[in-house]
């Protein structure tokens, strides 16, 4: 198992991690793990945009903001439904 050692960490930075650990119960090493955990679950930002760039546009006839419309006024129509009954 690695050791991982963070040299010159600024308080204010240290103060925060302590608190957000303490806030979930952990050890700011247990919550320093969590969070660099999370983001190895992450592709890298460059392969990301790679990938995204790697891929055809999409065409479509449809107006975005139309529909978009149509869907808040759906949503309305059923949340207004939801309330009468």
């Amino acid at each position: 198992m690695g050791n991982l050692q963070i040299k010159n960490l600024p308080p204010e930075l240290h103060e925060e991690l302590r608190r957000r650990a303490r806030m979930q119960g952990l050890s700011v090493r247990d919550y320093v793990l969590r969070l660099i955990e999370k983001d190895q679950l992450l592709p890298p930002r460059e392969e990301w945009l790679a990938r995204v760039r790697g891929r055809q546009p999409v065409r479509s006839d449809l107006d975005a903001a139309e529909l978009v419309r149509e869907l808040r006024e759906e949503r309305v129509r059923e949340l207004a439904e939801r309330h009468r009954g």
